[in-house]
């Protein structure tokens, strides 16, 4: 059977891979019924069934769907009649509404009756048979049996031999269902759908709301019956009469061909999964003349589900009615022939009604689920968000009344009740922000208990649902706040690593505590004792606790009253430690960064004196903090314990003595001990960082000139010296790196302080000259020795003697190495190492060289990071020596090989730092560093393409014949002229995407959103090209850096970067009188070196300061030039340098774009040209991303024509370029041209316009009309087959005209044919 679009779009809604494609799905769902209004029905429908499954993504889906489909549905507001004229007998009538109303509604009745709502209704072990009731009982039964054994997994310990028969018996399955059986109809006429459970005190909850809360079938609904009825017999009598012209648009077509039309949607019967609304025949003719709301039969289906016994299909049915809310909240409801009074009446009346049942569902909902430690209500939320926007709609006396009930909620004894009272309490306060005046005063005494409520969850709404209306809280009821104040402050006793409600509590604690009158009136205990309740919090196992705890530390310091001195001073020394503490412990970035803010303001906060006081005698340990090895767990005694003080009052939660276990804690903590060394070592130099900052911030403190006065006996800077000295002379590289780092970021913030700086600068210029094997390589560096000494007994005892060469007792790395390469090798070149008595030898060879390897690359790390540090205190001091190489080096070094991303962009601030400090040195080094990142920069062929092969050749084939002759069919072939490579490389990733066969790989776990681009990056390339790629990496850090740190002056304080960048453009690029054969002749050399100089462009404009960007720009039409260079791989630079400049000026380079070079993309005679063009639009669009839309139309007929090109490159490149365009064209009509756009261009961009709406939608074609007469008249559909022909004909287009048989294809064929 052939699936429709349709049933395509409903299958994505339910299996699409992500929920985009899902949403994109459920919006063109939507679009459908824009086009096809009849299809409403049957569309809500299908909807409803998804909207009922048990799939949560599906669910969410169909919400969409659904939100997609009301938004496109017109906005219900009949036309009221006027008031004489209305029918009395009509409003007398209708006046008995059969809706549910807060007159009749008692939810205690509720509550006490109504059966609860759990997870499912337990009938997933029901026989599922309908013939049920023909069967014979015990056959009944028997299946019953089987089938419950299945369910249960008892088969299968029937299999291996156990007795399962003894488990249950027939009694327990035997059931007679009670007489309210979903059969037989509530009064009302809504089929409840459900069992009455056989305990006759509880009803199931639609059918006691529909007989106790409700009239019986009233007025309204007999007219609607009638109404109804008379509709399905006047649609019957119309299709019955062929001849006469119906008033839609189906004029005169034949019977067949409008029966296909109407049913676009396939009608299915009524099950019970599948429910047909209101069977109504397919007419559009059909929304005019009912007088009801077109959504109303489906709200009533929703406002059934919300009671099915199964959670699934009740959080469906919130979702639903929140999106009809959002678009028709203010409709619903209202009957037509009403006057404006009935007409509001109706509408609350409908609002009133779904109110009462959503406060049913808080009520009677009991599901929940735990996600993290919170619980997790998907009902009741899903209930309260659709609650919140019904309120928005209803009158004042409604949302009081609404209120009032769910006060009634609060004082019920399950906590889930009074969950939902909670939840709906939040979303009233939020949405009637208009109402806060009457409602605050009403609902605070209920929330104020939610807050001391014996439920964590029940306490994490209470505070959730005041965060909203703070401002309005503080300024009506100020008497209130100090007594919610106090609560909160008590409630942080209380909590602890699992109470779920700590996030709520600490961020509302923190919104109130920004009002300056709070924090006076709320102080009846002093800060000093409340604020030290919050450090257990700041290291809770949960990352937005720990969050919202630094957050309430900093509004407390926040404040520029200066009041904080009072409360602070006695704590200080402790708020010190806990944050620093937090500091070495935290991985997560975003934390970090708020732990830098709160350091920084309690440093501001406090009198300097006391900072100084509290901070020295901790200086010592925090440092050995910052330098504690990666995987050595911390020894507790240098760490606060964090106790949670218990109230001594109140329950106690733990039993007799909880006995606490010690967690062993590791730096940057211990959560990522276990990732992969790469990861674990990023993470753990970005604590060692953070660290510096926080301890750099408190030595400018220390070295401040008012608490170092020459009467002093001790003076701190004197202290801090000595201590930084100390650990610089140390064997250690952790030491001198963790020194070297306190005093960099203490040189960034304090220019000058005498007594440290000439401490600590003649030791740090020796330590760059010093080669030292450090403590950290004890253990590899000790197994050398022991196992090269191994190795000389070992060829002592094979009679080769190698003491007269090797006469050490320790070995050097250096000395290892040549004792297993060259002696080992002369020595045994006369014996054959395969032969039996050798072949101990040899392997203890290969084991010696793996020692010796590992033990150098951990010393290389070391030793480069080591020099590197200090090498930046140096530059940082403004204390460079004359011989500036020891000092430039390092810096280089690291930037070329270090592979965590942070020590490499580290080292390419200071290059930038060290660039500057010698722009008036002579000689100057400046030139020789810029030329070398230049070089840099550029050794990655992937990235950079070599002139002469611009793609990796695969092994074992000549450069002359290009990459990959056609017939590989894998990519398209590039070489030195012709050729794409932008083209070449997204055919590679793409393939590389679909040749992964088997199992998806499992996604990597990561500890944080927020780890390092460059070591997952550097993982999947293999090791050969690493080097290459970390020192392409450290070359694009450090010219970006330098580009920032320059600003405007890049030019002239760097004259050698700038012209690296534009020098060769400018002497080899005449733009005028370009000459492609003469570029050929100049040969590969030549060519290599404008790539590389535009691969410098490339990276360094984007970071340039936006005043030289005119400078850029006079570049660009060389650039453009450059675009139909005979070498590709200029060609691919240019283009993506024209990428970039899109992205820093997009309006100037868009229009030199649209003026040169998208002309070339019809210049069929030179392929050369065309490559460059399309290329250049490639990399644009790229850059651009959602920017290119005002450009959009002028790009799309281009790049349409350009799609049947006789080259393939071209038409490749093209067709991904339309791909991309085509999916944002949508976007495109609701933005405006942009400004300095040429009229020219803008009659352009009309005219295509006009084309593509044409294209794209077969409505909008011109009329056509036939020149020579035809002996025929064309139906409408058959006219609109001749106006598309005719489009196609006029535009060059090919296409194909697809009907059924005997429809009028070869009629219209002939037409168009006559016709040209």
């Amino acid at each position: 059977m052939a699936v429709s679009r349709l049933d395509r779009l409903f299958i994505l809604l339910d299996t699409g891979t992500t929920p985009v494609t899902r949403k994109a799905a459920a919006q063109q769902l939507g679009d459908v019924v824009k086009l096809h209004p009849h299809e409403l029905n049957n569309l809500l429908s299908k909807v409803l069934t998804y909207l009922r499954s048990p799939n949560w993504d599906t669910r969410i889906a169909a919400g969409q769907a659904v939100e997609a489909i009301v938004k496109n549905v017109p906005e219900w507001s009949p036309t009221p009649k006027p008031k004489e004229e209305s029918g009395s007998d009509i409003s007398m009538e209708d006046a008995s509404s059969d809706r549910l109303s807060f007159y009749r509604f008692d939810i205690s009745r509720l509550l006490k009756h109504g059966a609860s709502l759990l997870g499912s209704a337990g009938v997933e072990f029901e026989i599922q048979e309908d013939k049920s009731g023909e069967v014979d009982p015990k056959e009944r039964l028997a299946r019953q049996r089987k089938l419950l054994q299945k369910k249960l997994g008892l088969d299968m310990g029937a299999a291996i031999g156990m007795d399962t028969e003894e488990l249950f018996n027939d009694e327990d399955l035997d059931y007679t269902p009670s007489s309210g059986a979903a059969g037989s109809r509530p009064p009302g006429g809504k089929s409840s759908g459900c069992l009455a459970s056989e305990n006759h005190t509880t009803m199931q909850a639609a059918e006691l709301i529909d007989s106790e809360f409700r009239p019986g079938m009233s007025n309204r609904q007999k007219n609607k019956a009638k109404r109804m009825a008379k509709l399905v017999a006047k649609q019957r009598s119309r299709d019955v009469d062929p001849n006469e012209k119906s008033n839609d648009s189906f004029d005169g077509e034949p019977e067949e061909k409008r029966r296909k039309t109407t049913n676009v949607v396939i009608e299915q019967p009524a099950t019970d999964t599948k429910v047909l609304i209101d069977n109504v025949p397919d007419n559009s003719g059909l929304y005019d003349e009912t007088n009801e709301w077109p959504l109303e039969s489906f709200c009533d289906e929703l406002c059934n589900d919300l009671f099915n016994p199964s959670w699934e299909v009740r959080h469906g049915a919130g979702t639903g009615l929140r999106e009809i809310l959002k678009w028709h909240g203010t409709g619903g409801g209202k009957l037509v022939d009403s006057t404006e009074e009935e007409m509001t009446r109706q509408h609350q009346e409908w609002l009133e009604d779904l109110v009462i049942r959503l406060l049913c569902v808080f009520a009677l909902d009991r599901f929940g689920d735990f996600v993290s430690d919170e619980v997790v209500a998907p009902v009741r939320e899903t209930c309260a968000q659709t609650l919140g926007v019904a309120l928005k709609n209803m009158s004042e006396n409604g949302v009081e009344k609404t209120v009032a009930v769910l006060l009634k909620l609060l004082v019920e004894d399950q906590w889930e009740v009074r969950h939902g009272g909670l939840l709906g309490i939040k979303y009233a306060l939020a949405v009637r922000q208009d109402m806060i005046g009457t409602l605050l005063p009403k609902v605070l005494p209920a929330i104020t208990e939610g807050l001391q409520d014996l439920d964590d969850d029940v306490r994490a709404v209470a505070a959730a649902a005041l965060i909203p209306v703070v401002d309005g809280l503080v300024q009506l009821l100020p008497s209130k706040v100090p007594f919610i104040v106090d609560t909160l402050w008590g409630a942080l006793l209380e909590l602890d690593d699992l109470t779920a409600s700590t996030n709520s509590i600490m961020t509302l604690l923190s919104s109130l505590l920004t009002y300056p009158e709070v924090r006076q009136c709320s102080i009846q205990q002093s800060l000093t004792v409340l604020v030290p309740r919050v450090w257990p919090f700041l290291r809770h196992t949960i990352s937005s606790v720990r969050k919202a705890a630094l957050e309430t530390l900093f509004t407390l310091l926040s404040k520029d009253d200066h009041s904080c001195a009072v409360w602070l001073t006695p704590i200080l020394q402790d708020m010190l430690r806990h944050i620093f503490q937090s500091c070495i412990l935290e991985s997560n970035q975003e934390i970090l960064d708020l732990i830098q803010k709160v350091w920084t303001e309690l440093i501001r906060q406090a009198p300097h004196q006391y900072v100084v006081a509290a901070s020295c005698p901790w200086m010592g340990a925090w440092l050995c903090l910052m330098m504690q090895p990666s995987h050595m767990p911390i020894d507790l005694n240098m760490l606060l314990e964090v106790k949670a003080k218990c109230k001594t009052s109140g329950k106690l939660r733990q039993g007799p003595n909880p006995v606490k276990e010690t967690i062993q804690e590791y730096i940057a903590g211990a959560d990522t001990v276990t990732e992969e060394p790469a990861t674990r070592d990023y993470v753990v130099m970005r604590a060692r960082m953070m660290a510096a900052k926080l301890l750099g911030a408190l030595c400018r403190c220390i070295c401040d000139p008012g608490v170092n006065a020459t009467s002093q006996e001790i003076r701190p800077a004197e202290s801090l010296a000595q201590l930084l000295l100390f650990h610089l002379n140390s064997k250690s590289a952790l030491q001198r790196i963790a020194v070297a780092l306190v005093l960099c970021e203490w040189a960034a913030l304090q220019k000058d302080c005498e007594v440290v700086s000439s401490a600590v600068q003649p030791r740090l210029l020796a330590i760059l000259s010093e080669h030292l094997y450090y403590d950290e390589i004890a253990i590899p560096f000790t197994r050398m020795q022991n196992e090269c000494k191994q190795l000389i007994t070992l060829l002592a005892e094979a009679q080769i003697d190698v003491r007269s060469r090797v006469n050490c007792s320790v070995f050097t790395i250096d000395q290892a190495n040549e004792l297993v390469t060259t002696i080992f090798n002369d020595s045994t070149a006369t014996l054959n190492l395969k032969s039996k008595p050798c072949q101990p030898l040899d392997s203890k060879r290969q084991q010696v060289q793996m020692t010796v390897a590992e033990t150098n690359q951990e010393w290389q790390v070391l030793h480069l990071r080591v020099h590197m540090f200090t090498a930046c205190a140096v530059a940082n001091l403004r204390l460079l020596p004359d011989k500036l190489n020891p000092v430039i080096k390092p810096l280089m070094e690291a930037a070329k090989k270090e592979e965590n991303t942070l020590v490499q962009s580290y080292a390419a601030t200071f290059i930038a730092k060290l660039l500057q400090q010698c722009t008036q040195r002579s000689p100057c080094p400046n030139p020789k560093i810029l030329k070398n990142l230049c070089g840099s920069v550029c050794v990655d062929s992937l990235l950079t393409p070599c002139a002469a092969c611009p793609v990796p050749l695969p092994p074992g084939q000549e450069p002359s014949r290009g990459v990959n002759s056609e017939k590989d069919g894998m990519h398209h072939s590039v070489n030195k002229t012709k050729g794409i490579i932008t083209l070449y490389r997204h055919q590679k990733e793409a393939f590389a995407i679909t040749s992964r066969r088997g199992p998806t790989p499992k996604a990597q776990k990561s500890p944080n959103a927020d780890l390092p681009l460059g070591t997952g990056a550097t993982a999947e390339v293999d090791e050969s090209k690493k080097p290459c790629l970390v020192q392409r990496r450290g070359a694009e850090f450090a010219l970006t850096v330098i580009a920032r740190h320059f600003g405007p002056d890049l030019t002239t304080g760097l004259p050698h970067l700038w012209d690296s960048m534009v020098g060769l453009l400018r002497s080899s690029i005449d733009v005028n009188n370009f000459v492609g054969k003469l570029l050929l002749e100049k040969g590969d050399g030549a060519a290599q070196e404008l790539v590389n100089s535009l691969q410098v462009l490339e990276i360094t404009a984007g970071s340039m300061a936006s005043e030289l960007i005119p400078l850029l720009l006079q570049h660009l039409p060389h650039l453009c030039t450059c675009l139909q260079h005979p070498y590709t791989a200029v060609r691919h630079m240019a283009a993506r340098c024209v990428g970039v400049l899109s992205k820093i000026a997009t309006l100037e380079t868009m229009n030199v774009f649209l003026e040169r070079v998208l002309p070339w993309l019809g210049a069929i005679d030179d392929n050369t040209k065309q490559e460059g063009a399309i290329e250049a639009m490639a990399c644009v669009m790229e850059q651009l991303e959602v920017d290119i839309v005002p450009y959009i139309v002028l790009l799309v007929v281009p790049v349409l024509g350009r799609m049947s090109d006789q080259c393939d490159s071209v038409r490749f490149m093209a067709t991904q370029c339309f791909a991309t365009l085509i999916r944002l064209l949508p976007l495109e009509a609701g933005i405006p041209d942009p400004p300095n756009m040429s009229e020219d261009l803008i009659r352009q961009k009309a005219r295509e316009r006009h084309f593509l709406e044409q294209l794209l939608d077969g409505r909008k074609l011109e009329n056509y009309k036939i020149p020579v007469p035809i002996k025929a008249e064309l139906r409408k559909y058959q006219q609109d087959g001749v106006n598309w022909l005719s489009f196609l004909n006029k535009y060059k287009l090919h296409g194909i005209l697809c009907d059924d048989m005997g429809l009028g294809k070869t009629l219209q064929s002939i037409c168009i044919l006559a016709g040209d």
